[in-house]
């Protein structure tokens, strides 16, 4: 009788596991059907009633439940960053994190204390497209000499924490990049901040494949323009690109193709073709203004704050206001 008794217990029916599991019948069915949820009695047609046994159940709901936390993906749309970041944050300790077996595989969940950490941490940081040293910058070609092997950064901050990818697949951080003997395919050209006004802005798709021609751009960028005369970061999936006017040299047999690729991409700016040239031209015009040599200061403070010149600075500041003045229809005094 005892037995009897907790062979009862173990054994719950259909109703009783659509609340357990909090899914609908046809869920129930529907596991059943793909082999996920095993009847006790087979013969279950003969009076149309099913059967289960709770253990299985228990274990279902292991394994459909969602843990607390959120995946990587998630954490990564969180932060702004990409799943190779996570992941090299998960490897140096800076975020804790456990594999849990959910839907029948390993996945990586982060407690969201820990991502609350990391953003207050990130949000004191400033960002940059380079290293200091200008060693490392942003999507930059990196290669090992006399090989096929290549990488480029894909994830890189003020702390010089970078992640590369390798045309393998691999992802490295600094340490095991320089170990493995990857060095710069060129080299950034260093150039005085130029005076032509304006910039040109593009916005690309970020590329899976770090041989991509959108990644053959922004060398290009690198070697002619040089960092004091771009701005290059990312936002979401697309990077952002900003350079100052220039004819950039370029060979005739890769102009037809990039230059479609720039013009598809183009935010702001006009481009132009010569022979062996692509022309990158902004839509500024020139506006004289006198100001109080303390709103100058503040202005020119702002501008290196935010490694770029006063006059793109100013119009970014006069975009501001004239957003506001629009939205009110009046001055704040």
């Amino acid at each position: 009788m005892l037995e009897q008794d907790q062979k009862t217990k173990e054994i719950v029916t259909t109703n009783e596991a659509v609340e357990l599991l909090g899914v609908s019948k046809q869920t129930i069915y529907n596991y059943v059907k793909t082999g996920k949820l095993n009847l006790v009695y087979e013969d279950w047609q003969i009076d149309g009633t099913m059967r289960f046994y709770l253990d299985d159940l228990n274990q279902l709901k292991s394994q459909t439940v969602k843990p607390v936390g959120l995946t990587v993906l998630e954490t990564a749309k969180l932060l702004g960053v990409s799943k190779a970041t996570i992941h090299q944050y998960i490897k140096k300790g800076k975020i804790r994190a456990s594999k849990v077996n959910f839907k029948g595989r390993l996945t990586v969940f982060i407690p969201e204390e820990e991502i609350e950490n990391l953003k207050f941490s990130n949000s004191s940081r400033k960002k940059s497209f380079f290293t200091k040293d200008l060693e490392f910058y942003l999507f930059g070609l990196y290669e090992i000499v006399n090989s096929n092997e290549k990488a480029r950064i894909i994830e890189l901050n003020e702390t010089n924490e970078i992640v590369a990818k390798t045309n393998m697949g691999e992802l490295l951080n600094k340490e095991e990049l320089t170990s493995r003997g990857f060095r710069k395919a060129y080299e950034m050209k260093k150039a005085s901040h130029s005076t032509k006004r304006g910039m040109i802005s593009f916005q690309f798709p970020i590329p899976q494949s770090i041989n991509a021609p959108i990644f053959g751009i922004i060398d290009s960028f690198y070697k002619h323009i040089g960092h004091q005369n771009m701005n290059l970061y990312i936002k979401g999936n697309s990077i952002k690109v900003e350079i100052k006017p220039i004819k950039l040299p370029y060979p005739d047999a890769q102009i037809e193709q990039d230059f479609e690729i720039l013009q598809n991409c183009l935010t702001d700016g006009k481009l132009s073709t010569r022979p062996g040239f692509i022309v990158f031209t902004s839509n500024q015009e020139q506006l004289t203004i006198f100001v109080k040599d303390s709103i100058k200061e503040k202005i020119k403070q702002i501008a290196l704050n935010h490694h770029t010149g006063i006059e793109d600075i100013t119009e970014k500041l006069l975009l501001i206001g004239l957003k506001e003045f629009e939205k009110n229809n009046s001055f704040n005094d």
